[in-house]
C-alpha cells in the first residue's frame, strides 16, 4: 500500500475506485466497504483508494467534546494495509478544510487530484461542509463527470448497526465484548 499525505503528490492512477471516511476503528462495516472497493477496482482494471483524515474531523470541529478515537492513526494505517488497499490518501484536516463544500471536495480532490472512476459509500456516509455530500446529493454531480456511485447497505450484526459512534458508546460503557464483536477483533 502506498501512503500519500500530500495531495499534490498523487500520481496518475489507473481507474481509481475511491472510498472516503474517517475509518475510525476499521470495524466490520469498514471492511465491507474496502472489499467492495477492491472488488470493483478489479472489475474495471483499476486501483483501490481509501481517503481518510488526520486528525479525526470531530477532534478539530469539537475539541472540547468527550469524543475519542477508537484507534490512533498508526493503527488505522496498519489495519487498512492489512485489507490490501492499493493507496491510502491521508488529508490533514483543519477548520479551513472543513469549510470545503462537498461539491468542491468532489471536483477538486476526488476528481481533480485522484481521478476517481467510482466512489463506494455506505448509506449513512456524508462529507463536505455541513456534511451535505451524501449519496443522493452526489449522484447527479458524479453522473455529470462519468463517475459511478456504489452505495452498499448498512452493515448490521445482531440487529445492531455497525458504526464507529456505536462502538465508542460501547467502549465508554465498558461493553468491551460487544465492541470487539463489532470491530471484528479485540
Amino acid at each position: 500500500m502506498e501512503i500519500i499525505t500530500d495531495l499534490d503528490a498523487i500520481p496518475r492512477l489507473q481507474n481509481p475506485v475511491v472510498t472516503v471516511g474517517a475509518f475510525d476503528g476499521i470495524h466490520l462495516g469498514h471492511r465491507q466497504i474496502f472489499e467492495t472497493v477492491k472488488e470493483y477496482s478489479r472489475k474495471i482494471n483499476g486501483v483501490s483508494v481509501a481517503v481518510t483524515f488526520d486528525p479525526h474531523p470531530q477532534m478539530v470541529l469539537h475539541p472540547n467534546s468527550d469524543f475519542f478515537q477508537i484507534f490512533p492513526l498508526e493503527e488505522k494505517i496498519k489495519l487498512i494495509k492489512a485489507k490490501n488497499i492499493d493507496y491510502l490518501i491521508i488529508i490533514h484536516f483543519t477548520k479551513e478544510f472543513s469549510q470545503l463544500s462537498s461539491e468542491r471536495f468532489l471536483k477538486d480532490i476526488i476528481i481533480g487530484k485522484i481521478g476517481a472512476k467510482a466512489i463506494v459509500m455506505g448509506p449513512s456516509h456524508s462529507f463536505g461542509h455541513k456534511r451535505k455530500g451524501n449519496h443522493e446529493t452526489m449522484e447527479a454531480l458524479c453522473k455529470e463527470h462519468g463517475i459511478e456511485i456504489i452505495e452498499i447497505p448498512e452493515f448490521t450484526m445482531n440487529d445492531v448497526k455497525v458504526r464507529s459512534s456505536q462502538i465508542r458508546k460501547l467502549i465508554a460503557n465498558n461493553n468491551w465484548d460487544i465492541a470487539a464483536e463489532l470491530l471484528g477483533r479485540e
